[in-house]
């Protein structure tokens, strides 16, 4: 099983980091990716990579600290990509629910990191809450530089907008938000072709049902199994194969990695 996209370097896991990463195997986790929001995120999930073999890293600037964006972060993103174990520029995107950073700043800077990326030679993981209009907008403007995998995070859009998605070769990643009550992710999930799913837990954040309230872990990936599988009516282990499948082909330098 794989968590797909996951912030170990949280405050809320300081002293603990070490013996999450030496459970993981023990909870059934081949590996997680870390993901960068801002600069200290960047350099965090920089050392976790360097320093855990489990887990890899992304580089990238969030859409709430899109104001802080500047030469000397991307040149960091372009330094820390050489590295065979940073694997995507994520997490990216526009976020219009808490507009920390104005909406005119988070498009420019996120059309930017979609060239970098491009030039990188990376895929990307996208942030994109209260925003899929705009989104898209931007990734329509800049399709020439989408030449190596989209990963929509935390996908909380509607069926047919994942439908498009899905025909333009997308990925999706979903957590702890399918078990929520109200979450009604069914028709979405079943939208999206099974070779384009992947999970993810957010962690710390967003917990999954019944443990929602507490800080999450990647030990509760399987819960995310189990729902996807109770929605599509495959087995838990079918999903787990076929998720980890979809993972190392959404992000090539992981899969090149585990094979040298």
């Amino acid at each position: 099983m794989i968590d797909s996209h996951l912030h170990l370097d949280d405050e809320r896991f300081d002293g603990q980091v070490e013996q999450i990463v030496a459970d993981l195997n023990a909870h059934g986790i081949d590996f997680v990716i870390n993901n960068s929001a801002d600069l200290q995120g960047m350099l965090a999930s920089f050392e976790l990579a360097n320093k855990y073999d489990k887990v890899f890293a992304t580089v990238g600037m969030h859409p709430h600290t899109a104001k802080d964006f500047d030469q000397n972060f991307v040149s960091l993103m372009c330094e820390y990509a050489r590295h065979p174990k940073v694997v995507a520029v994520g997490e990216i995107g526009l976020d219009y629910y808490y507009d920390l950073s104005e909406r005119n700043i988070q498009r420019d800077v996120f059309a930017q990191q979609i060239e970098i990326a491009d030039k990188l030679g990376l895929p990307i993981t996208l942030h994109i809450r209260d925003a899929y209009g705009d989104a898209m907008d931007v990734l329509t403007a800049q399709k020439r530089y989408l030449n190596n995998n989209v990963l929509w995070h935390c996908y909380s859009g509607s069926a047919e907008f994942a439908r498009q998605c899905a025909k333009l070769g997308h990925y999706f990643a979903f957590g702890g938000a399918i078990t929520f009550k109200n979450a009604k992710k069914e028709e979405v999930i079943q939208a999206i072709p099974f070779d384009r799913i992947l999970t993810e837990t957010d962690a710390p954040y967003m917990a999954p049902v019944p443990l929602r309230g507490t800080t999450n872990t990647p030990f509760n990936i399987p819960i995310i199994v189990d729902k996807i599988a109770l929605i599509l009516g495959k087995t838990p282990n079918e999903v787990e194969e076929q998720v980890y499948s979809n993972t190392l082909a959404m992000f090539p330098k992981i899969k090149d990695y585990l094979n040298k």
